[in-house]
């Protein structure tokens, strides 16, 4: 009998819907046993799947550590997100715990206090209400020579890692709905960059069309498994069902549908994210350049304690958030 991979896709879909209707409902369930947690449990059944439990997206952050004080290189941390630790496209940048920039890179920063005119009649001279200061966007122009094989899977990294921190966690992510990962921006010392948490807001690359171009093997990139969606819904469908009474042969027949429905997927390599993707050969270019713009991103609670006096004195030169 024909398989309709449409059908498939959308099924799989229904069961992932259904999964985490069920997961709802069943916290709100559980929820009734403290009036205190009540409340808070029905407001919390349209939120994304994951998106409220705060502890658990900090592993979407990043962390910067080289170990060597006297590396005043600029640099971009990796994520401590899985997928990002693991890719072996992005190994290259892991290898040197982050993208560094490997040639001296041209970097715009800006900082403005906002004022309102205050328009007064009879008067010869406006007076200046201040409103607020804010620190501008960053703006890293690179220069991405590559000379070898070697530095060429550098440079296939450092665009992938930057492709990727544009995108926002969606789809069957297991924290779809949760934005881009900040990262840390370090360089040139504790005076200028020194852990500044950032988002990537923009990325763009020139490839000229008057340079050679270097062919470079890559092995492959190991892609997410279907069976590995299917078997999440499994193990959630079974603690939903040992936790609330009278679930676990709906549960059961949820995993068994699952499994069956991840298995048919990935024989038809539908989705597009079953198996491994063969590598080949890619062309990089010999000289190109890379601009990018970063926002500094800092939380409510961290600026509400902010204090000018000990910015001034050189206070959070060691702290992190870095402010600038």
């Amino acid at each position: 009998m024909a398989v309709n991979g449409n059908s498939v896709a959308t099924t799989a879909q229904n069961v992932v819907n259904l999964a985490n209707a069920v997961g709802e409902a069943a916290a709100a369930i559980s929820a009734l046993s403290n009036a205190a947690n009540f409340g808070s449990a029905i407001r919390a059944i349209d939120i994304p799947t994951a998106a409220e439990v705060a502890g658990d997206i900090s592993a979407a952050t990043a962390a910067f550590n080289t170990g060597n004080a006297a590396d005043w290189r600029v640099r971009l941390s990796m994520p401590t997100w899985p997928s990002f630790r693991n890719s072996p496209v992005l190994a290259p940048l892991m290898n040197v715990n982050g993208l560094v920039f490997p040639y001296t890179p041209q970097i715009t920063v800006s900082t403005s206090a906002k004022y309102q005119s205050i328009s007064t009649m009879h008067t010869n001279f406006q007076f200046q209400a201040y409103q607020h200061s804010e620190p501008g966007s960053i703006q890293i122009t690179a220069p991405m020579n590559v000379e070898d094989p070697t530095q060429g899977l550098y440079w296939l990294a450092s665009l992938h890692y930057l492709r990727s921190m544009t995108k926002m966690f969606t789809g069957y992510d297991p924290k779809a709905g949760n934005p881009p990962p900040i990262v840390y921006l370090n360089g040139y010392g504790q005076y200028v960059f020194s852990n500044v948490p950032v988002a990537v807001s923009n990325f763009s690359m020139t490839l000229d069309k008057d340079c050679d171009y270097i062919g470079v093997n890559i092995v492959g990139s190991a892609a997410g498994s279907i069976e590995g969606y299917a078997d999440a819904i499994s193990i959630a469908s079974n603690a939903i069902g040992s936790s609330v009474p009278g679930t676990s042969g709906i549960t059961a027949g949820i995993s068994s549908l699952a499994s069956g429905a991840g298995q048919i997927a990935a024989g038809l390599g539908l989705f597009g994210i079953g198996g491994s993707v063969a590598g080949g050969v890619t062309h990089v270019p010999t000289k190109s350049t890379f601009t990018i713009t970063l926002l500094p991103m800092y939380s409510r609670n961290t600026s509400q304690k902010f204090s000018l006096d000990r910015f001034v004195e050189g206070g959070y030169l060691n702290s992190s958030p870095g402010y600038i």
